[in-house]
């Protein structure tokens, strides 16, 4: 059995490639969160500002977080589930930006936030071993990017500020889809009866 489906190997390897073209100029003014262009009616910045990064370093480390990510909750994870679950956190953590103080946003980390919190709680709910310690290492993160702002060092090397509140977004978004999925999932297991 292969480490990752070929599927969710591809998904990875476009998400990558969307990562990389949103870093070229053009597209990275584009697409970048920017409250003034949304206000200004550009409405997909909300989404694809996920896809966008401050440097090439916060993109790798992004990426390498996703990969990783994508790996450990493979057994949960269909490349249409993936793009479900993205997309919908990238709206999630997009729109909760409004309720910041930031005039912009770039990065994959909040989504990131909320596709560890999904995969626990769905870890927890199947019984499978570490659920429980991902999730409270999880709540643990959060909590302590939420009171010390985040890394020093992570913020040097993407050379922004952390943008704490997108991972608080993305981890509450996370916990609410993984909550959709268990109801789904267990009204197809009643219709199967």
């Amino acid at each position: 059995m292969p480490l990752l489906s070929r599927s969710l190997f591809l998904s990875f390897i476009v998400i990558s490639l969307i990562g990389i073209l949103a870093q070229l100029p053009s597209l990275h003014d584009l697409l970048e969160w920017d409250r003034q262009a949304i206000m200004a009616g550009q409405w997909w910045r909300i989404l694809t500002g996920n896809v966008t990064h401050t440097n090439w370093t916060h993109l790798a480390m992004n990426l390498a977080g996703l990969i990783i990510l994508v790996f450990l909750f493979r057994f949960n994870l269909t490349a249409c589930r993936l793009a479900t679950i993205l997309t919908i956190l990238g709206c999630i953590v997009g729109l909760s930006m409004f309720l910041t103080e930031l005039g912009k946003y770039a990065g994959l980390s909040g989504i990131l936030h909320g596709l560890f919190i999904w995969g626990a709680c769905l870890d927890i709910r199947q019984h499978r071993s570490g659920g429980k310690l991902l999730l409270g290492a999880g709540l643990v993160k959060i909590g302590w990017d939420l009171s010390t702002g985040g890394s020093v060092e992570t913020a040097a090397l993407i050379q922004a500020s952390i943008a704490v509140e997108a991972h608080l977004a993305g981890a509450l978004g996370g916990f609410v889809l993984a909550c959709a999925f268990n109801k789904v999932q267990s009204h197809e297991s009643f219709n199967e009866v």
